[in-house]
Parts: structure tokens; C-alpha cells; sequence
């Protein structure tokens, strides 16, 4: 019995050893389709651009490079590295590879604060949930939700870990991995990474009817807007969120600004609009590293319906208005921090 047990340990280690290798020549961002097509094109352009904007949606349809670099007359190439729904952990574990990447042209990446994602039981076995969780970065994400007592989503992802791990479900995806760009809508008209939600539909037409119905279903109710223009006046009047900041996400992203740091790279943490229950963490971090863009005071305007697409959304103009805003204060920020 005793030879058994020893004898299955050992198969199962070596096992383990060979399904460890078996991602080990893919990129690391491999499992994000929209991070691969905008990879291979800064790759191809062999990393020209000395700014870069990382996070969600909420970056990759709200920031327009060709208008904040205009805007920055010359001063910044930038690239638009967002994609939907590219959130904690995923962009940790993005940005620790990339910044060791970077080439000494590189000079600032923006980064969409955010907390963890909440992980659904119905998400914890996909390819895009668990392809980015090496150790490290499973450790912050489990941390994290323990930390605020959201322990369902620390079990999904110790699932979620463990089934990378033992690559369950994730051979065939490994194998037919090509590193081409299949999803070149993630570059958007211009090549640079953005496509606004409004043009995209534009392009779209009827053949997607998803588009239109978000659009349609905000303006049949756009007191969801006012709601969290509400939510987000009673955090400044606090000066915190019903939030509170983690440990565990506090120090990975500091530990991402002095990494970046160590490459003459300045990383800058954007608080987004629309988005309350964030206050906190981005009181937690250094003054120098962050830019608050959510403050409904100072831009009531990016809480009203006229620059809408849906509730989480700007359209065409109001992307516009928010990408001229950032390089207001970028340049604000830049003049305080030479």
C-alpha cells in the first residue's frame, strides 16, 4: 500500500511538472484575445510608444490617443492597451510582464484603479479567469477578497487557481494557440487601440443589435446615472467608500509603481468616472502616482445623459470630453511632479 501511495505521488508530480510546461512558451497574455491583437501590434511597431493606457472598458472606449497626444503636442505617443473587461488580477499580472518589456522609450502607463474582481462561480472555469493566475497573483486576489470578507469569490478563485494548475479544460486552447491577431476590432479604426462604443455600433449597423438595445435601455431609465452620481457626491462628502482598501491590492500596486519606478517608467492610477466604491483605495496610494477623474464636483458634466452610451459608458462625444480632461490634468500632474 505504502509503495502505491508513493508510486501515484510521483506520477502525479510528474504529471504536474508536465502540465507546467505545457504554457510555458504562449505569451502571458495569451488568454485575452483583445490583448493579443493589441500586442502583436505594438510588437510589430517594435514599442515606439511612450505612454500606454491599461484597464477595462472603461479605458479602451473613453481614451482617445490621437486626441490626447494632439492635445499633448507631440510630447506623448501613446497607445490604447484596454480592452473589456481587463480588471484585477488580470492587469496585474499583464502589467508586471509588460513593464519588464518596455524599452527605455517607454515613459508613462495609465492604469484604471480598480479593486478585485468579483469572480462568479459561473466564470471560475474560463480560459479568461484563470490563464493569469499564477501564484503571486492568485495570492493577491484571495487575499484581497478575504480581506473584505467576499469569501465566495476567494473559493472561485482558489478553483480557479487550481484548475489552471492542472490545466483542466485548457489543453486545447494551449494547442491551438497561433499568436495571431483574430479580433482586430480590439485596435479600433486608427490602429491605436481605441473604438468607441458609438462607432463600433455605427460599424456594426443591424447585423448587432446588441449596441442598440444598451443604448435603448439606459435612456428608458437613466436614473441608473443618477444613482451613482448620488452614491459617488455621499463618498467625497466622506472622503471614503463603502468600500474600504485592501491590504493585498494596496500593496501590489505599489509594488507595480516601484517596479515601474526601477524602469524610468511613471505608472499613474486612474480613478474613473461612474465608478463608486473606490475613494478609498486611491486615498491609500501616493500622491505622485494618481489622478482623480471621478470627482462629480469638479465633472459633474461626465455624470450627465447626454454623454452617455450606457450607464457605465460614455458615448462618441463624451469620450471626447473625457480624453481632453485627462490631459488637462496629465499636464497639471506632469508640471507638479518634473
Amino acid at each position: 500500500m505504502r509503495k502505491f501511495i508513493l508510486k501515484t505521488l510521483l506520477f502525479a508530480a510528474l504529471l504536474l511538472v508536465a502540465l507546467s510546461l505545457t504554457d510555458r512558451h504562449l505569451p502571458y497574455y495569451w488568454g485575452n484575445e483583445g490583448l493579443v491583437s493589441k500586442m502583436n501590434k505594438v510588437i510589430a511597431d517594435e514599442y515606439v510608444y511612450n505612454t500606454y493606457f491599461v484597464g477595462s472598458s472603461r479605458m479602451y472606449r473613453h481614451i482617445q490617443p490621437s486626441l490626447f497626444d494632439s492635445l499633448n503636442n507631440g510630447k506623448t505617443r501613446s497607445f490604447n492597451l484596454s480592452y473589456s473587461g481587463t480588471k484585477p488580477p488580470e492587469t496585474y499580472h499583464f502589467l508586471k510582464h509588460f513593464i519588464e518589456e518596455c524599452t527605455d522609450n517607454t515613459k508613462y502607463i495609465f492604469l484604471e484603479l480598480s479593486v478585485i474582481s468579483d469572480l462568479a462561480e459561473v466564470n471560475r472555469n474560463t480560459l479568461r479567469a484563470k490563464y493569469c493566475l499564477d501564484f503571486p497573483t492568485y495570492k493577491t486576489a484571495f487575499m484581497s477578497c478575504l480581506q473584505n470578507k467576499r469569501y465566495e469569490a476567494a473559493w472561485n478563485y482558489t478553483i480557479s487557481y487550481l484548475s489552471r494548475v492542472w490545466k483542466m479544460g485548457m489543453l486545447e486552447s494551449i494547442w491551438k494557440f497561433d499568436g495571431k491577431t483574430h479580433y482586430p476590432q480590439a485596435l479600433g479604426p486608427r490602429g491605436d487601440g481605441f473604438y468607441g462604443l458609438e462607432q463600433e455600433m455605427a460599424d456594426a449597423g443591424r447585423a448587432d443589435s446588441t449596441f442598440i438595445k444598451r443604448l435603448d435601455n439606459f435612456f428608458a431609465d437613466t436614473t441608473t446615472l443618477t444613482k451613482r452620481y448620488e452614491k459617488t457626491i455621499k463618498e467625497y462628502k466622506k472622503n471614503k467608500s463603502f468600500r474600504p482598501a485592501t491590504p493585498a491590492n494596496v500593496a501590489q500596486i505599489q509594488g507595480l509603481i516601484q517596479q515601474a519606478e526601477r524602469k524610468g517608467i511613471h505608472l499613474i492610477l486612474v480613478l474613473k468616472p461612474r465608478n463608486p466604491g473606490l475613494l478609498s483605495l486611491y486615498n491609500a496610494l501616493p500622491d505622485n502616482n494618481k489622478i482623480d477623474m471621478c470627482d462629480p464636483v469638479k465633472y459633474p458634466e461626465f455624470y450627465l445623459a447626454k454623454y452617455t452610451f450606457d450607464v457605465g459608458h460614455f458615448n462618441g462625444e463624451g469620450a471626447e470630453l473625457f480624453t481632453r480632461a485627462l490631459v488637462d490634468e496629465f499636464q497639471q500632474f506632469s508640471n507638479k511632479n518634473r
